[in-house]
């Protein structure tokens, strides 16, 4: 095969990965949030799905874009910092089936990470894109004080959630840069818009299943009118022949 061909069973499959991981995968584990065996399954399949998915996304950065470029900085550094949220949660529940309470060096490293990408987002935007520094913003906000440590172990279930949304919502943006039909600023922002006041809403206060499973509705509702709305007007190019 040329590499040419190469190239678009690469673009083809990591499509096919992408909706099935958006509006199958991460739908089934947040809809099972509330059931241990069958989440931790769709779960796994979750993470096992994105990291690839991330790479080669990142492939697509580094072929596209020029080395050094404010696009090929941009994208590497936004599809960074989102994929990240996903490596957060599974750290954080991994954290509290094992009852580490107090956090290693491992966890204060992967902050120091999210730190670090939500603040060169924050430069890039002050730079020339307003939509990086809003992101970077709620990165940081997120790295400082949603996601700090407590001391307390119910605290890093609540830290899975409020990454595993976001990861979520990170994915919503990515499409939505696809297939949206607005303008740039709207396309990249209204998933944090819709994004943040669900995880705040689910998250806040003592844990509430009942608050997570109505901001859980919610996210499946959009991630369903997203995938109606992709179909209806903006199909990928594989179901148009």
């Amino acid at each position: 095969m040329r590499a040419g061909g190469l190239t678009e069973a690469l673009v083809l499959a990591h499509q096919l990965v992408g909706y099935l991981t958006a509006f199958v995968v991460a739908p089934m584990a947040l809809s099972a949030f509330a059931e241990p065996p069958r989440h931790r399954v769709w779960a796994r399949t979750y993470l096992c799905l994105m990291v690839p998915l991330y790479l080669t996304g990142l492939s697509f950065t580094f072929r596209l874009h020029e080395a050094g470029s404010f696009v090929w900085a941009r994208n590497l550094a936004f599809n960074f910092t989102g994929f990240f949220f996903l490596l957060l949660g599974w750290r954080a529940i991994v954290r509290f089936r094992r009852q580490l309470v107090a956090p290693q060096a491992l966890d204060h490293a992967m902050r120091g990470v999210l730190l670090a990408g939500s603040g060169t987002m924050v430069l890039l935007g002050v730079l020339h894109h307003f939509p990086s520094f809003a992101l970077g913003c709620l990165g940081l906000w997120m790295g400082l004080a949603v996601l700090r440590e407590t001391g307390e172990v119910r605290a890093l279930y609540v830290r899975h959630q409020r990454s595993m949304l976001t990861s979520a919502f990170y994915v919503f943006t990515v499409l939505s840069l696809v297939h949206v039909k607005a303008s740039t600023d709207v396309k990249w922002l209204w998933p944090a818009l819709v994004g943040v006041p669900l995880v705040v809403y689910a998250t806040r206060g003592p844990p509430d299943r009942r608050r997570v499973r109505l901001a859980v509705r919610a996210t499946l509702g959009i991630a369903l009118a997203l995938a109606a709305y992709i179909a209806a007007f903006s199909p990928p190019e594989f179901l148009r022949a």
